[in-house]
């Protein structure tokens, strides 16, 4: 599984050969009768080889200086979209009140980590595309890779638009979770009607058990709501997500799209550092 183009991480070695050995195993494992349980058990192994390669080969394999991941994602029409645009400083994913917006995830990067993301070395299956106003609606297996030289060097974007975790599509749930599962850092943006929904939280109970770092984007949240921030800073602590950073947007600071976009510089750079 080593690629040329790739060598492990410094003292990664055995660790890697373990990681390896157990995808081989995992891989060649078949689960052919319909006997109870065959199906979770199915559902599990396709997980496991998500994590496996998307996850932890990936950073076995890379350099230490390789850039975070962060997946942006959430409920339906909680502003994911909008958000990114503004940290991009540009329109990279339209937003929209016809769900769904996008088909197929976004990724957006520093140019000069483009490289990093421009071949198969993470989230392999997906089929790289340049433009994501061409994406073939269709279609779920593609990544759209673009590139922002507003964001910071070292950290890139995943926009989950659609697939959302609570699609009615099982094509886009099972593609969102696998993308949270390759994810350094997970970005939850909800809205003051939208926090409580349990899919979102069952998503961040998964990133809590992995230790993956989490941090929560109140979206539009209404003037004079100051409960609905503290509700949801409760909640957080319930699920052992206290230490969580949570950012909140007043719904206020959201009208016109252009302004927010203007602020995408100095967003990404609060982001990054």
């Amino acid at each position: 599984m080593l690629s040329d183009r790739t060598t492990p991480v410094a003292g990664a070695s055995k660790l890697l050969e373990t990681v390896e050995q157990l995808l081989r195993v995992v891989t060649s494992t078949r689960f052919p009768l319909d006997l109870p349980g065959a199906p979770a058990a199915r559902k599990g192994r396709t997980a496991l080889i998500n994590q496996a390669e998307d996850y932890l080969l990936p950073r076995l394999l890379q350099r230490a200086d390789a850039p975070l991941l962060a997946v942006v994602g959430g409920s339906t029409g909680s502003g994911k979209s909008t958000l990114v645009n503004s940290l991009a400083g540009k329109q990279l994913s339209p937003a929209g009140v016809l769900r769904p917006t996008t088909r197929s995830p976004v990724l957006v990067c520093h140019p000069d980590d483009v490289r990093w993301f421009s071949d198969d070395r993470i989230l392999p299956r997906l089929r790289r595309i340049a433009d994501p106003t061409r994406q073939d609606r269709q279609e779920v297996s593609q990544l759209a890779v673009v590139t922002s030289a507003a964001l910071t060097p070292g950290i890139a974007l995943l926009l989950l638009d659609a697939p959302d975790l609570d699609s009615v599509v099982d094509a886009n749930r099972d593609l969102a979770g696998e993308l949270l599962a390759a994810a350094d850092l997970w970005i939850f943006v909800t809205t003051s009607s939208r926090y409580a929904d349990a899919v979102p939280w069952d998503a961040l109970r998964t990133a809590e058990s992995r230790g993956t770092s989490v941090a929560v984007v109140l979206d539009r949240l209404p003037v004079g709501a100051e409960e609905i921030e503290q509700h949801l800073s409760q909640m957080l602590r319930k699920e052992g997500l206290g230490n969580a950073p949570l950012l909140v947007v007043p719904h206020s600071a959201r009208a016109g799209g252009a302004a927010a976009a203007g602020r995408g510089g100095g967003a990404g750079q609060g982001l990054a550092g």
